[in-house]
């Protein structure tokens, strides 16, 4: 299968033709490519000057992080304990959803470095009952925009985390989010733009052009607005990153840092040092590294495969292609191999919460065809 075979994808990237709001110029450039602003970074000394403000021989802990056992929030607790010398609480959330290879990444981590962790899990199962409304709501009404729905107990996180920090008086919550995984196509969905530094995107996503789109998908399929789910939307948008008005307003004493503004991310030496210092892995049965650690992120890959034709790996790679981190030849090589879907992963997690209907999950030959799913 060429690339373009069935979808005609940007010459300078890999973004294709169903990209919400994509343009593509006379010599077949998109719109995200010309409008693209490299990532600037701050700097690892004014980093460094940063976290070691932070040292304080009275206080246990200097810092705290979120650790999911994915790569990047490893990689950020490696550095923060080797590199930087810190004395680190490293915070989990009990995913209900987490891959148990990402657990076992939290335990090598953890005895590797020698640090403390304090694990937490949300009251009332509210990850999985929301989760379950969210995702048959959208099935009455499927819609690309309202898929990070699914994830909205996630956003619960970072208040959690936050008062881990304040019980241990610690004054700085370091996160390890990378600039290219702030995907673009689903802030285009919701009238946010993109063509601004990442920083002042993840301001708008959680400002009032953000909650504005939200808004407009809740009334467009009022299920969401069901009770129970109400409280948590209203709390994962306050918190949806250190960027909202949750940790800005509601918590002016703790200093976020968001280790990936200051140091390139480098996939390879990301990757290679977790493995060697941490033990540290990703499950053999996926090709792919990236958000390995929540299985319901092999569902979302169906659901923007559904709508859109394409997956937030194609943005990723877009990005990395954009920064010269890699050719657009191996990011097409890269999500021909991804882009694929793992069924067994996906009905394993429907038929642990009780949604055993997944009829709704197959498409025919030429469906998947089109969808370059199973690309030869």
């Amino acid at each position: 299968m060429t690339e373009n075979e069935y979808l005609k994808r940007c010459s300078r990237c890999i973004l294709p033709e169903t990209t919400p709001n994509i343009i593509f110029d006379k010599d077949g450039v998109c719109n995200f490519c010309r409008s693209h602003i490299k990532v600037q970074y701050e700097g690892e000394p004014k980093l460094r000057e940063l976290l070691h403000s932070h040292r304080k021989d009275s206080n246990k802990y200097d810092c705290a992080i979120g650790i999911s056992g994915g790569r990047d929030s490893s990689y950020a607790l490696l550095k923060l304990v080797k590199d930087y010398n810190l004395k680190v609480l490293a915070v989990n959330y009990e995913n209900p959803f987490t891959d148990p290879q990402a657990k076992t990444n939290i335990e090598n981590a953890v005895e590797a470095l020698n640090v403390d962790v304090v694990s937490f899990k949300l009251k009332n199962n509210i990850h999985e009952k929301t989760f379950k409304h969210n995702f048959t709501s959208w099935l009455r009404k499927p819609s690309p925009a309202s898929i990070p729905m699914m994830c909205i107990a996630c956003k619960l996180i970072l208040p959690n985390v936050i008062k881990c920090a304040k019980k241990y008086d610690v004054k700085c919550i370091v996160t390890g989010g990378n600039p290219y995984e702030y995907t673009s196509f689903k802030r285009e969905l919701l009238n946010v733009s993109t063509d601004e530094t990442y920083t002042k995107i993840l301001k708008k996503s959680f400002g009032v052009k953000g909650f504005g789109g939200i808004a407009g998908e809740m009334l467009n399929n009022p299920m969401y607005c069901h009770p129970m789910c109400i409280s948590t939307m209203i709390t994962g948008f306050l918190y949806g990153n250190p960027y909202s008005f949750g940790p800005k307003f509601l918590s002016p004493d703790i200093e976020f840092i968001d280790i990936f503004h200051y140091i390139p991310w480098e996939e390879e030496e990301v990757l290679s040092r977790i493995k060697k210092e941490l033990n540290w892995e990703s499950p053999r049965r996926f090709s792919s590294s990236w958000r390995f650690d929540c299985t319901v992120s092999h569902l979302k890959d169906f659901m923007y495969l559904k709508t859109l034709n394409m997956t937030e790996k194609d943005d990723f790679y877009s990005k990395m292609v954009r920064e010269g981190l890699i050719t657009r030849e191996e990011a097409l090589i890269r999500i021909k191999d991804e882009n694929k879907l793992h069924m067994d992963e996906i009905r394993k997690l429907l038929d642990s919460n009780g949604i055993s209907d997944v009829s709704h999950l197959k498409m025919d030959k030429e469906e998947i065809i089109r969808k370059e799913i199973l690309a030869e």
